[in-house]
């Protein structure tokens, strides 16, 4: 079964980063689509999936920037994709099928150790809102306290709420 990922999905997580313009102009939305669909939790792990993501971005973004890796916003300014923003792409991209997931035992420690191994808000976020019950209170406030610790507020404040 394809993971119900939509190319809506892509364009809403690329648009703050890379502007209407550019997606208007190129098929990264659906290639990324078409590669977020075919994941297969029995075929594939959220690593290999990661890697794909992260490579499919990087590559598409070089070529279709020949090489400068700047694009124009949708407020005209131009800026420049480096790794950390290809990172946080990545990230984001990755929470959409991460909140495609069915919360079940099986994709929470799929999940919860992909948070581990990757600095990953979006994991972290949908572990938060979805697989609570599946941690004990100390866990789940420790969870919390790191999110705290390690991300800049603006990034959660929407969704972490105690």
């Amino acid at each position: 079964m394809a993971m119900p990922v939509s190319q809506d999905d892509i364009e809403r997580v690329l648009r703050p980063w890379l502007g209407s313009l550019f997606l208007g102009t190129n098929s990264l939305c659906a290639i990324l689509t078409n590669q977020m669909m075919s994941y297969a939790p029995y075929r594939q792990t959220l690593d290999d999936l990661h890697d794909i993501i992260e490579r499919t971005v990087l590559t598409n973004l070089n070529k279709l920037t020949r090489g400068s890796m700047t694009i124009v916003t949708d407020n005209y300014h131009s800026k420049r994709i480096g790794t950390k923003e290809i990172a946080r792409i990545t990230d984001e991209l990755m929470g959409v099928v991460f909140d495609k997931l069915t919360p079940f035992s099986a994709n929470f420690v799929k999940l919860n150790d992909y948070s581990l191994r990757y600095e990953s808000l979006e994991a972290l976020r949908v572990l938060y809102q979805k697989y609570q019950t599946y941690y004990n209170e100390d866990q789940f406030r420790f969870m919390i306290q790191m999110i705290r610790k390690v991300y800049p507020p603006e990034r959660y404040q929407h969704w972490l709420v105690e």
